[in-house]
């Protein structure tokens, strides 16, 4: 009998992780995409932006950067895009031609330059209706990817 037990429990075990990944998250409930990012073995932290939505602060490969939620309601819910943001201040800038090539051969990861020349990286994310749970862990990983080739692209 405890032959038959085990292979069962395994097959519920894998059940259950494979639910989890089909999980669909949104932007009504960011304190879950919080959990999902410390359970890639990430940082995350809650927060509310400048507008009263909600923000997370985490970091990938010792950089800070932040998720904003936009799109939300006027009670600051129900939040429709999700937009990594990572800016640098450097001691010596980037040229637009830096940027322009980056955006020119990539895919993933818009870069920009702010006012006072600093490049940014941006990566959107339409959580309308929702994603599942694997697919914003791929978009994290995308996002992480992004992150370490624009600095390598930027000289950081």
């Amino acid at each position: 009998m405890p032959k038959l037990l085990i292979p069962a429990l395994l097959l519920c075990l894998g059940a259950s992780v494979a639910e989890a990944r089909a999980q669909i998250v949104d932007g009504t409930d960011p304190a879950a995409l919080v959990e999902i990012i410390q359970d890639l073995g990430y940082r995350a932290s809650l927060e509310v932006d400048g507008e009263g939505d909600p923000m997370i602060r985490s970091s990938v490969g010792g950089t800070q950067f932040a998720l904003v939620f936009y799109g939300c309601s006027e009670q600051h819910d129900n939040c429709q895009i999700l937009l990594f943001k990572a800016g640098y201040e450097l001691n010596d800038k980037v040229g637009l031609d830096v940027i322009n090539q980056w955006n020119a051969t990539r895919l993933f990861g818009r870069a920009y330059l702010d006012e006072v020349s600093d490049p940014w990286l941006e990566l959107v994310l339409n959580m309308q209706g929702g994603v599942t749970r694997a697919q914003f862990e791929k978009t994290f990983e995308w996002w992480e990817t992004s992150v370490g080739e624009f600095e390598d692209e930027i000289g950081v």
